[in-house]
């Protein structure tokens, strides 16, 4: 039953999947084990009206379509992480001036220029996956994604802020990681092309380092930061997907 509860949590949190509960902040974090699970339940009800022939033969529209569907399923939340991170990197801001604009609400110039490039970045890729009925791709990267954000968390724990950031940095210790890595190693060699693990691994990683250097010439990590590398953790494994070929 404890399992399964924490599980819920997760599940409330990360998307509209399962009840939002209010619970105790250790409660609450306990449930970054299960993040690649609530990945893969996101993965197969986003996936399943086109496996079922929802706008076969239309890729540019089903790539359209899948993005809503999983934006409004996830509340958008990710995207507003890479969003904000987009506008404090891109603006050189340093110090405390970086967490003023990345905590800012309004989108700025860099932040309008990530999320085309973000959006745009989803919808040609997934154009290329949905011809070759690839849907084990649309249910792994969302389990990457996730994954990324427990990897990142543990990473950065000493340089967490108060916030999500530090919920789930305190529960992201190194045995929880690595069982959270196996757990997503396992469905991707379950479910999509080794090529495709490789490829999108690599390029998963190669944002991580990216994040975590960030984080330390910055001085701190806050959620946006994990909320981007989910965004980039799915890039990676439609990228990687692309780059290995079908």
């Amino acid at each position: 039953m404890r399992i399964w509860h924490e599980f819920i949590l997760a599940a409330g949190f990360l998307t509209r999947l399962a009840p939002a509960r209010i619970v105790d902040v250790d409660t609450l974090g306990r449930g970054v084990r299960w993040f690649p699970l609530v990945g893969l339940y996101l993965g197969f009800v986003a996936a399943l009206p086109f496996m079922l022939g929802l706008g076969e033969g239309r890729p540019w529209i089903q790539a359209w379509l899948w993005l809503g569907v999983t934006m409004v399923l996830t509340r958008g939340l990710h995207w507003d992480g890479w969003v904000d991170l987009c506008d404090a990197w891109g603006s050189g801001a340093r110090g405390e001036r970086f967490w003023e604009v990345l905590k800012d609400s309004r989108m700025g110039a860099f932040g309008g220029m990530g999320l085309v490039m973000g959006l745009a970045g989803y919808l040609v890729l997934l154009s290329e996956v949905f011809p070759h009925g690839a849907w084990g791709v649309l249910i792994w990267a969302p389990v990457l994604g996730r994954t990324a954000a427990v990897v990142l968390a543990w990473r950065t724990r000493a340089l967490r802020r108060p916030g999500l950031a530090g919920i789930f940095s305190d529960a992201a210790t190194g045995r929880r990681s690595l069982l959270v890595v196996g757990t997503a190693l396992a469905l991707g060699l379950a479910f999509v092309p080794v090529k495709t693990l490789v490829f999108g691994g690599l390029l998963c990683v190669a944002g991580m380092l990216f994040l975590v250097r960030l984080a330390r010439f910055r001085g701190g990590v806050n959620g946006d930061f994990l909320g981007a590398v989910i965004v980039w953790g799915e890039l990676s494994v439609f990228l990687g997907w692309s780059l290995g070929g079908t």
